[in-house]
């Protein structure tokens, strides 16, 4: 049977053969004893004297150098010329894997796909041309027209489309696809190219993410993200930066920015370490620095201010100044050139340097969560204000050398302005009235006397050492002192009526005194 399968092709093959060609539909072994269950189609299809098993070799010298591999299927003139131990690969196409001597694993499919390739393993090429130079380079998979074309010892690439990844020679680890994608890539490694000319220029960046229509195409440096369309398009020096939207960051070429939303941050050029989110948010920032714009359209007018902070819908849109902070839709500047300015809430705006503006008709609450005034301050301590003034205290000179007016509070604890020297008293009984009543108990003023001399002070004043350590009430000072005039009243008006009555004793004493002058002289007179 064997035989007349031998005669049979031969028979097949001798109408080719009359007419002067050199090709085989099938041919022989080339040797007594070529291996086992090897299929061999094709003039120099397989190794004379090898040993392999399960290969299927069908073309003009297909396999030709085999020896000892298994499980190989080449198929194309010239596919798998110099495989010699390499075993389990599947060579499809013109001179495809002909350079191939121990690599196993691998499938190359297209004109002359792999041609290089000596001993990598696991690699999958598929398109004319595809992964033409590699060497060495192992799971790598490259699929398109010249796709990883150069690559030589890179490994662990994957290029998808027209010519990705072509000029990579010992790049790893990265990740092309879409037509023209990382096509100048060298040894850059840890990049993900996804897109049209995504990384076009990227040449010996690292840990790069490109995403999107001709994302990050001028890149060459490492360490950013660029994801959107354009995104990060004129980039060449600048790293650590994050690009998200539309042509977010087209125009950035500094370090550590972080654009999210259309067109965000799309004049900036040199300014560096900004955050911008939002759509069109910093927007005109060309060289400005340090800033973080949070909101649609948030962004200066000016393209070089610095260290500014705007969130908030169109917030900063008139500042051009620097170190300012604008938080709420439509915050911001009335001036030029401020400088540490905030405008806190819906349309707040603030007009000088070194300033903090609220939002119009905002209460502000310390402490409690429904403010009823401008500004109101609940103390976690009963009687206690919460507010303190440490370069204003009691020991402070006074500044003006009389008062009209002073702060004081009300009943409801509201801040009020009224009179100097205008007090409030919760009860009558904290006045000094009940000095005139008729049950007060006057002291005399030997008591008085007697207390001075023991206490050197009056009584129910407070000594200066006491108002010295604990101050003093005003209000209650005042009701005493009153209190005192009203008792120097009552020593007052005893002594004029002691002295009324000792006039009158005097006055009688004088009449008697008259009379008895009278009678002495009338007396004298008789003798």
């Amino acid at each position: 049977m064997p035989k007349l399968y031998y005669l049979f092709l031969l028979g097949l093959s001798s109408p080719l053969l009359t007419s002067g060609q050199t090709n085989y539909v099938a041919n022989s072994p080339n040797s007594l004893s070529p291996g086992t269950r090897n299929t061999l189609v094709g003039p120099g299809a397989g190794n004379a004297t090898m040993s392999g098993t399960f290969n299927v070799f069908v073309g003009y010298q297909a396999g030709l150098g085999n020896t000892s591999s298994n499980a190989n299927s080449f198929f194309g003139s010239f596919s798998g010329t110099a495989n010699s131990t390499g075993s389990k690969n599947s060579f499809i196409g013109y001179g495809t894997g002909s350079a191939n001597t121990t690599g196993s694993d691998n499938t190359f499919v297209g004109f002359t796909a792999g041609n290089g390739n000596t001993s990598g393993e696991r690699n999958a090429f598929l398109g004319s041309n595809a992964g033409f130079s590699t060497t060495t380079g192992n799971n790598n998979a490259f699929i398109g027209y010249n796709a990883g074309n150069a690559n030589t010892t890179g490994a662990n690439n994957t290029f998808v489309g027209n010519v990705t990844g072509q000029n990579n020679t010992t790049g790893t680890g990265n990740v092309f696809i879409g037509s023209t994608s990382g096509v100048n890539n060298t040894t850059g490694y840890s990049n993900l190219a996804l897109g049209t000319l995504a990384g076009y220029q990227n040449k010996t960046g690292h840990n790069n993410v490109m995403m999107g229509d001709s994302a990050g195409l001028n890149n060459l440096v490492s360490n950013n993200i660029f994801i959107g369309s354009k995104a990060g398009y004129t980039n060449q020096t600048g790293q650590l930066s994050t690009f998200v939207g539309f042509q977010s960051g087209y125009n950035a070429v500094a370090d550590s920015n972080t654009f999210v939303g259309f067109r965000s941050g799309y004049m900036t050029t040199t300014g560096k370490g900004n955050t911008f989110f939002g759509t069109a948010s910093g927007q005109l920032n060309s060289t400005g620095s340090h800033n973080t714009f949070v909101g649609n359209r948030a962004g200066p007018a000016s393209s070089n201010v610095d260290d500014n902070v705007y969130i908030g819908y169109a917030t900063g849109n008139h500042d051009s100044g620097s170190r300012n902070t604008f938080i709420g839709t439509g915050t911001d500047a009335i001036a030029h050139n401020l400088t540490n300015a905030t405008a806190i809430g819906a349309g707040a705006q603030v007009a000088v340097s070194n300033a903090v503006v609220l939002g119009n008709e905002t209460n502000v609450g310390i402490g409690t969560s429904s403010p009823t005034a401008r500004l109101e301050i609940n103390s976690s301590v009963n009687h206690d204000s919460g507010v303190r003034l440490s370069q204003l205290t009691s020991n402070s000179p006074a500044q003006l050398a009389s008062y009209d007016k002073l702060l004081t509070v009300d009943a409801t604890g509201k801040l009020v302005l009224t009179q100097a020297g205008h007090y409030s008293i919760r009860s009558v009984a904290e006045w000094s009235d009940n000095v005139l009543m008729a049950n007060y108990e006057l002291r005399s003023l030997g008591e008085v006397e007697h207390y001075i001399q023991l206490h050197q002070h009056l009584p129910g004043i407070p000594s200066a050492v006491e108002v010295v350590e604990q101050g003093i009430d005003a209000a209650k000072m005042d009701a005493r002192l009153l209190a005192k005039i009203e008792e120097l009243t009552l020593y007052s008006i005893q002594l004029e009526k002691d002295k009324q009555q000792q006039q009158s004793v005097n006055q009688k004493q004088q009449t008697e005194i008259d009379e008895l002058k009278q009678l002495v002289k009338q007396l004298l007179n008789k003798k």
